[in-house]
């Protein structure tokens, strides 16, 4: 299962320790950054993306968390590896 995480930090200093943070972790599937609203969101394995955020929040600056698990549809990966489109 996978967790999808909606951070936002209350300076740009923040943010960008935040972002560099993510970035750097091998277990993170995908991350969007807004730094207009100092605003980061990512999707990772549920314990790397919770041991993450529990990093961010330690080092300060953190003003506002989402969190919510995220599961891939059964069979939904296979279908989009085909490269002949599945009409056989």
């Amino acid at each position: 299962m996978f967790r999808i995480y909606d951070l936002r930090l209350a300076t740009s200093t923040r943010l960008t320790s935040a972002v560099a943070r993510i970035l750097d972790s091998e277990e993170v599937a995908s991350c969007a950054v807004e730094p207009d609203l100092r605003r980061v969101r990512f999707i990772a394995r549920r314990q790397p993306a919770d041991a993450l955020v529990r990093g961010i929040y330690a080092e300060g600056g953190l003003l506002w968390c989402s969190r919510h698990d995220w599961r891939p549809i059964a069979g939904a990966g296979a279908a989009a590896q085909d490269p002949g489109g599945g009409d056989g």
